[in-house]
């Protein structure tokens, strides 16, 4: 299946695509310096980081459904990459270490593992894994693995990337400060010895990349938390800092060469223009690289799929979990055919499309349009880019991940230990027992009958990070309601009344002015209430029993629910917050004592009143009956409330022309007024409020034989 197929008929051209182009582009310029900054991450020449911008987001705004998503090089998976590449590298070339270190030094921290990789073999590597895991996210995505995602809770993911975050820190410590003897880091329990090296040579530091990277963290920094939010109050785009960074320290290190000024450095080198032509990437090792493989795949998904739903659900359109894991298998293992690495999508380049406004992969066609015109002609200029800039961009891009290191100590104190169940969640709508207060499910019980307007849901299970989303699920299907795509269509309809609106005020405008022009004998008849002859509006009746047709209150048996964690927390809120959006009450009932103390201990009480949550089932239906008859009365109140105009006779446009006024009976005319001129009819209808009773039609002469005599035998 090709999503594009769907969206690109009923693609708005008119009004979206400037949005798209300037989105498009605005991802581009930010792509440009973070692939190459994750392509020297992984161990590759970095201009293949920027065909890894070009060959699978071009693949993936073919397949994917997310309005936004920026797919391309990521840190994390590049950083898992760069570590197999290292891992089953062979030796191409050594370096030669002085003689006259230390006995630790010789023993400890010169003691590499692997010599540097060539980079024909990072390519290979690299490429085989990544077509691996191209594979294995297709296998998930026919295996209808679409919730595996859920059995990583949001704590295990954010632990995972935090710690990824730290590997990234390390792996960029030699190049900002061009110290290099020192062990690699692809291998476990390892970072305590490069750190034990690293510090021991401390006095080994180049200035001129220790200087060159300080001064552009901290650039980049200022840009961060004081330019970018001053710039976005004004326009939807964030400064290009990394870019101007990459263009004036190419600058600066180019046109210092030879002279007393000259940066000592080490640079990208030499790199070729163009994309290279499709080979089959060699499948060495293929048992070995297995494991990394399905762990690749599984987090660049995870990572993908949590950034994708966090945006469809603020733009509120839905996105496919299955279709996803093809839209990222398809295009790691068509891009690995090119000397691609795998990736994701990055928060960075996503939020700026969102910021930008765009509406559709239109954007991600034109960024790779821009990177291949960048790639095929101005390659060639990144030959004196510092490395010690592209360490700096990866190391700030992480600067959120680091802070939530220090942040998640207060998870303790909400809950210490994630309960893990795998019992089989069960689901079902009760109804009310006749005659009882009690509640049975649907189907099972003849005498239990659905409540009009009002549905009680029961979940069979724990809430918990791998079933919450299953829970979420569950309420939409079993109320036939989905919040997000039910606002969505309101929010398109109303763009749409809002245009039709637009165009017959326009009309009206015109038609105004042709009018003015025009002269007519017009009786306008003024009545209290005018009904149409279709569609009659009795008045309101006091005496008369409402009943509830439309889906008002959600009660949620929480009887059999025995834990919740925080993401089982979380997903209570938003079944609470989303249904709020469209006029619908979520009551919650029935929970556990424990249940109830950790609803004390978290912030569901800042976000659900208290008055929400009731003991059992039949208070809570009791009052939402309540709430549905307030609501009731309060909109008979309205209409009784509502000022009617006072009776009027004609008005006469003609000084000749007599007046007729209307007597005091509830005659109804079906048309507000006849053209005389046109000798247009129209009929009366005589109606009472109660009786609702229907009086014989009385019709109007036409021009040639009017009296008003006639006309006045209709008072």
């Amino acid at each position: 299946m090709m999503p594009i197929t769907l969206w690109l008929p009923q693609y708005n051209w008119r009004s979206s695509l400037l949005l798209d182009f300037l989105g498009g582009l605005m991802v581009s310029v930010m792509s440009v310096p973070q692939s190459l900054a994750y392509g020297m991450l992984v161990g590759v020449p970095p201009s293949y980081g920027l065909i890894t911008g070009i060959i699978g987001p071009f693949v993936y705004s073919l397949f994917g459904t997310s309005k936004h998503a920026s797919p391309g090089s990521f840190a994390i998976v590049s950083l898992m990459v760069g570590s197999v590449v290292e891992s089953f590298g062979d030796s191409s070339s050594t370096d030669g270490f002085s003689s006259n270190l230390t006995l630790l030094e010789d023993h400890f921290c010169c003691r590499q593992n692997k010599p540097k990789v060539s980079d024909m073999d990072a390519i290979a590597i690299a490429t085989s894994v990544t077509l691996l895991a191209g594979l294995f996210q297709i296998l998930f995505g026919l295996m209808n693995a679409g919730l595996l995602a859920v059995w990583l809770s949001d704590q295990l993911v954010q632990g995972l990337i935090s710690g990824a975050a730290v590997h990234v820190l390390t792996s960029q410590l030699k190049s900002m400060t061009g110290i290099s003897n020192v062990p690699p880091t692809s291998e476990p329990f390892q970072h305590v010895q490069f750190y034990i090296c690293f510090f021991s040579q401390v006095q080994n530091v180049e200035i001129p990349a220790l200087l060159m990277s300080v001064t552009c963290v901290s650039l980049l920094l200022v840009s961060a938390y004081i330019i970018d939010p001053y710039i976005c109050k004004k326009v939807p785009v964030k400064f290009p800092m990394e870019l101007l960074l990459v263009i004036g320290m190419t600058l600066i290190v180019h046109f210092t060469r030879n002279t007393s000024y000259e940066f000592e450095v080490k640079t990208v080198g030499e790199v070729e223009s163009g994309i290279p032509s499709p080979y089959i990437p060699p499948m060495r090792n293929l048992f070995g690289m297995m494991g990394s493989a399905i762990s690749i795949a599984i987090i660049s998904f995870v990572i993908h799929i949590s950034l994708c739903k966090l945006i469809a659900k603020k733009k509120q359109y839905v996105v496919s979990s299955n279709q996803e894991w093809f839209a990222l298998g398809l295009m790691h293992s068509t891009s690995s055919f090119f000397g691609c690495f795998a990736g994701g999508s990055s928060l960075g380049r996503t939020m700026m499309q969102v910021k930008c406004g765009t509406k559709s992969q239109l954007s991600t066609i034109v960024s790779s349009i821009v990177l291949i015109i960048f790639v095929m002609g101005a390659a060639g200029t990144i030959k004196y880019l510092p490395k010690p800039v592209l360490a700096s961009i990866v190391v700030v891009a992480m600067k959120d991940l680091f802070i939530q290191i220090f942040t998640c100590s207060a998870l303790r104190n909400k809950n210490f230990v994630d309960y893990v169940s795998i019992r089989k969640a069960d689901s079902t709508l009760l109804g009310r027992v006749r005659g009882t207060n009690h509640f049975r499910r649907l189907g099972l019980y003849e005498t239990a009958y659905d409540i009009p307007g009002i549905k009680v849901f029961r979940f069979d299970s724990p809430i918990y990070f791998a079933n919450s989303e299953l829970f979420v699920g569950r309420i939409h299907e079993a109320c036939g309601l989905n919040p997000l795509i039910v606002r969505g269509e309101i929010a398109e309809t109303e763009k749409k009344q809002k245009e039709e609106q637009k165009k017959r005020e326009k009309q009206d405008a015109e038609n105004q002015q042709t009018k003015e022009k025009e002269t007519k004998l017009e009786v306008t008849a003024h009545q209290a209430k005018v009904l149409d002859e279709k569609h009659p509006e009795p008045d309101p009746d006091p005496t008369l029993k409402f009943e509830t047709t439309q889906l008002t209150h959600i009660i949620v048996d929480c009887s059999a629910v025995l834990y919740v964690d925080l993401m089982g927390i979380d997903a209570l809120i938003d079944v609470y917050n989303d249904y709020k959006t469209i006029d619908i009450s979520v009551l919650f009932a029935n929970t556990q004592e424990r249940v109830r103390q950790i609803f004390e201990t978290t912030n569901f009480f800042e976000e659900v009143p208290r008055n929400r949550v009731f003991v059992s089932v039949s208070d809570a239906v009791d009052q939402a009956e309540l709430e549905q008859k307030r609501k009731n009365e309060a909109y008979f109140i309205q209409l009784k409330a509502a000022p009617k105009p006072t009776v009027a006779p004609p008005v006469a446009k003609s000084v000749g022309q007599k007046s007729a006024p209307l007597g005091d009976n509830t005659l109804i005319p079906a048309q507000s007024s006849a053209s005389l001129a046109t000798g247009v009819e129209f009929s009366i209808k005589e109606k009472t409020a109660r009786e609702g009773t229907t009086q014989k039609k009385t019709r109007v002469p036409s021009k040639s034989n009017i009296h008003w005599d006639d006309l006045d035998k209709t008072q």
